[in-house]
């Protein structure tokens, strides 16, 4: 009878088998959870990055609308004055035309729906009846922006109208600025001049689901159906969301509503342009590991020369390693140095390993530009108050004429006035404030245990202190701040930051740089600033 003899691994070949495969299934196990980690991350950020870019390029927008609607507001009292006189129209609209470059195209249209004079002449719109699908804005005798529409002349436009009316009241007619949707035209700069990142874009919807902005001019017209970003948007609603767009592209997006008109504008990048770059940093994290994994191999492998039983019963324990449990590896007799160095740079790298998820999580937390707290961790603290149930007080701050600093001084300078005011802040909140950055040039203090009384003045404090901190700017920066107060089982949470919002914006409307209480009439900068302040 013949016996087979079947070739075994020896033990030096079976110590760095098991070690190799520990290593492996270690390095591997973390990088997934690393990849896992940064994925949601990635996500999350990107959702938040779209919406605020959304939100705020919704306010330019309903800016620049206003600004259109002053402008179409002078002309049209100049107008009211001539109206019997052709020439002195036409000259109006030349020069509101050349005054600026809002509009493309301008007409002046009587109360019978009948062109009396557009601006530039080369339309040859004069004498044109307006077709009645086109006449609301004289049912409505009030400024009104038309719905996407092909001019006479060809042209898809949007077109935003004032009305005419006499010294005596009566109504006359109303002016309406043409604005083109293809092509190089001023709505598709002011919308087409920023993007959150290189792989991001922003479109806008009109409330029947049309186009009327896209970075493919093509597309400008299309409806859209079937997307839940556009759903969302045109019910008024502000958010992110994971959609498919019309090409079954699952992407990320972040959208806003421009209330005056009804439109939609939808921020987003593609999920797997997220993947794409999460992978690359992935792979270099990759390269970079191998060189240490490998010099850890051969000290494995000449240290099974030397002594076998310890490492054997150090790789065995590397093999069933799970993240998090390194007991097992530290309790393993390592009585000579290759044994206990080999042991040492496992738990190390663990460790090290360790940190970085914990400071990735921390980072998560944080604002990158004034090192405040983010909406993400406010959403942490706010759910420990619900468990927790205590009082507590909000401060909503926003930045008074942020948009002009800006403007006049550029981002970079603007990104320094927002982390003085950040250091204000810290300098002035106690040890158990909760101070975070919620979006933009908006800020929120919330303050446990503190009444909407003394909140006030603490609010007045920071207030004062915030408009006499010296800025990298020639001119005072002032804040105008809203104060709402949450008690337990009064009202939500949510309804509590929501009055300091409202508070916030009555400070706004009442002049800035002055504090509001919510469902309190707000008192004026410079009034009783010592009977409250602290």
């Amino acid at each position: 009878m013949k016996v087979t003899v079947r070739r075994k691994l020896d033990l030096k070949q079976l110590i760095l088998l098991l070690v190799s495969a520990g290593i492996v299934l270690s390095v591997f196990s973390a990088l997934m959870a690393s990849y896992r980690v940064h994925e949601r991350a990635f996500i999350k950020d990107t959702l938040a990055s779209n919406q605020a870019y959304a939100e705020k390029l919704a306010e330019v927008t309903e800016l620049f609308l206003e600004s259109l609607n002053s402008q179409l507001r002078v002309s049209a009292g100049h107008i009211a004055n001539h109206f019997e006189d052709r020439d002195a129209i036409d000259a109006e609209l030349a020069r509101l035309l050349a005054q600026t470059n809002s509009f493309d195209s301008l007409v002046v249209i009587n109360a019978q729906r009948k062109v009396i004079s557009a601006q530039p002449s080369s339309l040859e719109l004069t004498g044109h009846t307006l077709d009645s699908s086109l006449a609301i804005p004289i049912e409505l005798k009030a400024p009104y922006i038309l719905d996407p529409f092909v001019s006479p002349a060809g042209n898809l436009m949007v077109s935003p109208t004032f009305p005419i009316f006499a010294s005596d009241g009566a109504y006359l007619g109303f002016i309406a600025g043409g604005i083109y949707l293809q092509g190089d035209t001023i709505l598709n700069q002011l919308l087409g001049t920023h993007h959150v990142s290189e792989h991001s874009y922003v479109y806008v919807i009109d409330k029947d689901k049309r186009l009327i902005y896209h970075k493919d001019n093509q597309r400008v017209g299309e409806r859209i159906v079937g997307n839940l970003a556009v759903n969302k948007v045109l019910k008024g609603e502000s958010g992110a969301a994971e959609a498919l767009n019309s090409q079954d592209v699952n992407m990320l997006a972040g959208f806003a509503p421009v209330s005056s008109t009804g439109w939609g504008i939808v921020s987003q990048r593609s999920l797997s342009s997220i993947v794409a770059e999460l992978d690359v940093t992935h792979k270099n994290v990759l390269y970079s590991t191998l060189p240490f994994a490998l010099a850890i191999l051969c000290v494995t492998l000449i240290a099974g020369f030397v002594i076998a039983r310890p490492l054997a019963q150090l790789a065995q324990n590397v093999s069933s390693l799970s993240p998090g449990n390194l007991r097992c590896i530290d309790q393993t007799p390592a009585w000579f140095f290759e044994a206990e160095n080999l042991k040492s740079a496992i738990l190390n790298s663990s460790e090290l390993l360790g940190q970085e998820i914990k400071e990735l999580e921390q980072d998560r937390k944080m604002d990158p530009l004034t090192k405040l707290n983010n909406r993400f961790a406010m959403q942490l603290w706010l759910d420990n108050v619900k468990t927790m149930q205590y009082q507590f007080s909000v401060l909503a701050l926003d930045v008074d004429h942020f948009k002009s600093i800006n403007d006049e001084f550029g981002h970079a300078v603007g990104d320094d006035v927002l982390c003085a005011l950040a250091g204000v802040m810290k300098k002035n909140a106690r040890c158990h404030d909760f101070v975070c950055r919620s979006g933009g040039e908006e800020f929120l203090v919330f303050m446990p245990f503190v009444d909407e009384k003394r909140a006030y003045s603490i609010a007045e404090r920071l207030r004062i202190a915030i408009s006499e901190q010296p800025m990298s700017i020639p001119r005072q920066v002032t804040v105008s701040i809203g104060i709402a107060s949450w008690v337990v089982n009064r009202q939500s949470i949510k309804e509590t930051l929501e009055m300091a919002d409202r508070a916030l914006y009555q400070a706004k409307r009442s002049g800035r740089n002055r504090t509001c209480r919510a469902q309190v009439h707000c008192d004026a900068a410079n009034n009783d600033v010592a009977q409250h302040a602290v």
